[in-house]
């Protein structure tokens, strides 16, 4: 009964992960777009080019985690962990400032929302793939 209850809660856990990964995901897409229009490839120096072809890497990349945590692989949800609570940090270490220090920032409330959404849905999905990957490593 136990054991049960146990398989019950991480599948769960699964499902929320992969409903956070998802939702990391869109922010993600959306808020690089944001980070285009705003300027960012200039204030690091890169071409548009450049910045465009690591876009596609980096989402790209997020998506084949997703898609191996999905499968329940732990080195993806693993990895799902990690880039999670490294775009959590990074945003809010960048953004975090830059929003509290403006009057309005960028478009307003819809880039807020767009860096908000992306380290809520990080936050969430590095925790909730930390916490599956764990699972799956007792399992096996």
């Amino acid at each position: 009964m136990q054991a049960e209850s146990g398989r019950r809660g991480a599948g769960a856990m699964h499902t929320g992960m992969l409903a956070a990964g998802v939702a990391f995901v869109g922010f993600s897409a959306a808020h690089l777009i944001d980070e285009f229009l705003w300027g960012a490839p200039q204030e690091f120096h890169l071409h548009v080019g450049t910045t465009l072809v690591l876009a596609l890497f980096f989402v790209t990349a997020l998506a084949g985690l997703l898609a191996g945590a999905a499968m329940q692989r732990p080195t993806s949800t693993f990895g799902l962990a990690l880039i999670g609570a490294r775009i959590a940090v990074a945003d809010i270490s960048k953004h975090g400032p830059e929003i509290a220090m403006a009057r309005v920032w960028r478009s307003g409330p819809v880039s807020i929302l767009l860096a908000a959404g992306l380290t809520v849905s990080a936050v969430l999905t590095a925790v909730l793939a930390f916490l599956v990957w764990r699972g799956l490593r007792v399992r096996t």
